[in-house]
């Protein structure tokens, strides 16, 4: 398997983020952790491999913010990145439904999230064509097929994305790079760590009535998404492009 040199992980302090980095980074790839606040995760990694990855703190909805941030991979001496990892996102928090929704954060959501995918990839893709070759992973979600009740916004932003991946899919293949979205269905993590309140608890309640939903009554495990991800990464697979990859153990 041959696994870009260079990767850059947004949201990167995310479970999931975290999961894959400390994947990536024992098979030796040189990563870029970007994150608009918190750190706690990402420290131990820096602690760890203080030679194969550095930390920036962006704003992902701020060109100009993301492209200097994107710029800097090269004052630690690394080669222009390779390869992105797009795991930031913001949730429908407020979660009504839409007859009762703020109109004001359902256009926060829906902008905030179509604008960090749009500057990232403006971002990194001149970097990939210029080397011709590039692997490009974004994280959407299993909602884009099935909807999600209370999170309008947030569904509306990942089915924007899927669109987007397959738009760019065809506008680069000739660049040798290849763009896919991940959709799982909800991933096994510790939502105490990241949510409080009502937005907690609409949390747990569905991720409970996926559970019961799924014949083996379980969540999509990080394991599984590290495989598929890794998978996607790998240069020797370049036929795998502009698609949608459902992860949800069969849940339609």
């Amino acid at each position: 398997m041959k696994l870009p040199e260079t990767i850059i992980i947004t949201g990167a302090n995310g479970q999931t983020a975290v999961h894959l980095a400390e994947n990536l980074l024992g098979q030796g790839c040189y990563l870029l952790l970007i994150a608009h606040d918190r750190t706690d995760r990402i420290e131990p990694l820096l602690k760890k491999y203080p030679t194969l990855c550095s930390f920036k703190q962006c704003d992902l909805t701020d060109f100009e913010q993301t492209k200097s941030v994107v710029a800097e991979i090269k004052t630690a001496g690394q080669k222009k990145p390779d390869a992105l990892i797009h795991t930031a996102a913001i949730r429908s928090y407020d979660a009504k439904a839409l007859s009762d929704s703020d109109p004001d954060i359902w256009n926060s959501i829906i902008l905030r999230n179509i604008t960090m995918t749009y500057n990232v990839l403006k971002c990194t893709l001149p970097l990939m064509i210029e080397q011709q070759k590039g692997k490009i992973v974004l994280f959407g979600s299993n909602v884009t097929r099935t909807g999600l009740p209370y999170g309008s916004a947030y569904a509306a932003s990942k089915a924007a994305m899927a669109n987007l991946v397959r738009t760019v899919a065809w506008e680069t293949a000739s660049d040798n790079i290849q763009i896919n979205l991940v959709s799982p269905a909800p991933i096994d993590t510790k939502l105490e760590e990241d949510y409080r309140g009502e937005y907690l608890n609409f949390r747990k309640e569905y991720f409970e009535a996926y559970k019961k939903s799924h014949p083996a009554h379980k969540l999509v495990s990080l394991k599984d998404i590290t495989e598929i991800v890794i998978s996607l990464l790998n240069f020797d697979m370049n036929s795998v492009s502009g698609e949608e990859i459902y992860i949800t153990g069969g849940v339609l």
